[in-house]
């Protein structure tokens, strides 16, 4: 388990966090960062590249699947709302 995933967990459990395409595509406060699992279909991939695009935020890429960080089965994107838990997400992923 990485800082990644740790962060993410942060997130998880300070309610800091959007899961699914269709709830962050209906969340009207701001949102930082889309993090996206590896095993998301191509479609998926296009709509959550497309909507990242679209408001500006960036879009973010886990090593392992998004379902095992955040606990919640079948889960392939979740976005971030706060502002430094994003910011160490973007600066910790790769890692």
């Amino acid at each position: 388990m990485g800082k990644t995933d740790s962060y993410i967990g942060f997130a998880v459990r300070s309610g800091r966090i959007v899961f699914g395409i269709d709830n962050v595509e209906r969340y009207r406060k701001r949102m930082y960062a889309l993090v996206i699992c590896p095993t998301a279909s191509d479609n998926l991939r296009e709509s959550a590249w497309r909507f990242a695009e679209r408001k500006a935020i960036p879009l973010v890429t886990v090593d392992r699947p998004l379902e095992d960080i955040v606990f919640k089965s079948n889960c392939k994107l979740v976005a971030l709302t706060d502002a430094n838990m994003a910011k160490a997400v973007i600066e910790n992923a790769g890692r």
